[in-house]
């Protein structure tokens, strides 16, 4: 049973973890934007969403690359970020997005994820308008696949599948490099759009944004403070939700990402204490 003041912690974690990150953002101007849950709740509450336990930030890619290089040193120490790009890249996990990390915490994601407290940062690719896009797309599909790992059951599907990932795909930070590769080689393009092609969900955001709503930026409150978001974050959050009210019914309105959590043990050190090395 998660308590509301341990959410509440949680949420307080997560914002510490942002304004460290935002404030080598501006210092670097690098533009960034709220997203998913975390503009809802600006939109709705000027702050968190009552029951979300994360925080979720975005970058186009340009911005992405630059937050990239200067991340690994830039952040205090007790801090570290995490992506394919980086020596911290979880292989076993093998996300397709950043992640700010609190290496002084532990907190297990479900399905038993284990890390420390975070802040996730979510990258909008350029796709061609072209039929050039089918490539990105392909691409997309296969890395979806590789993230699920191998299947269950003895058809010739399956094993074929289970052959490939221990083959050809069995670097998952080598494909992602190349994947990323190919599509901003394709996206150097007049004719555009925005999509969510490195993101943490099987199929779902592949959805077109008009460049212009990644390409113009403002403010809105937070937790008492302004923050940088997508000019129309309306629009983005209606494209992304496919819908046009943002809250959520009842039975929705409950934490979802973890289900163990430690403000004052470093997750390495969880990690060694239940040898799970």
């Amino acid at each position: 049973m998660i308590m509301e003041s341990e959410l509440r912690q949680l949420q307080l974690k997560c914002l510490e973890i942002l304004d460290i990150v935002v404030k080598i953002l501006n210092e670097n101007d690098i533009k960034y934007s709220l997203c998913g849950g975390t503009a809802v709740g600006a939109h709705l509450y000027k702050g968190f969403l009552p029951w979300d336990d994360d925080i979720d930030i975005m970058m186009t890619r340009e911005n992405y690359n630059k937050f990239v290089k200067i991340a690994p040193h830039s952040l205090p120490k007790g801090y570290v970020f995490a992506d394919y790009h980086t020596s911290k890249f979880p292989e076993k996990y093998g996300f397709s997005f950043g992640k700010v990390i609190n290496e002084s915490t532990t907190l297990i994601e479900k399905p038993h994820v284990i890390w420390g407290v975070f802040i996730d940062i979510t990258v909008y690719d350029r796709i061609p308008v072209s039929p050039l896009r089918h490539i990105d797309f392909f691409l997309y599909k296969l890395s979806m696949s590789i993230h699920q790992g191998k299947m269950p059951g003895k058809s010739l599907k399956n094993r074929f599948r289970s052959l490939l990932l221990d083959t050809i795909f069995s670097n998952k930070k080598r494909y992602l490099l190349f994947f990323q590769w190919v599509v901003e080689s394709l996206g150097r393009t007049k004719h555009y759009t925005y999509r969510e092609l490195f993101g943490a969900y099987y199929f779902v955001n592949m959805k077109p944004y008009r460049p212009s709503v990644f390409e113009n930026y403002d403010s809105i409150e937070f937790e008492g403070k302004r923050y940088m978001i997508v000019r129309d974050y309306i629009e983005y959050l209606q494209t992304r939700y496919d819908r046009t009210d943002f809250r959520e019914p009842e039975e929705n309105q409950h934490p979802i990402h973890y289900s163990y959590l430690n403000f004052n043990l470093p997750y390495k050190e969880y990690i060694k204490q239940h040898h799970l090395e």
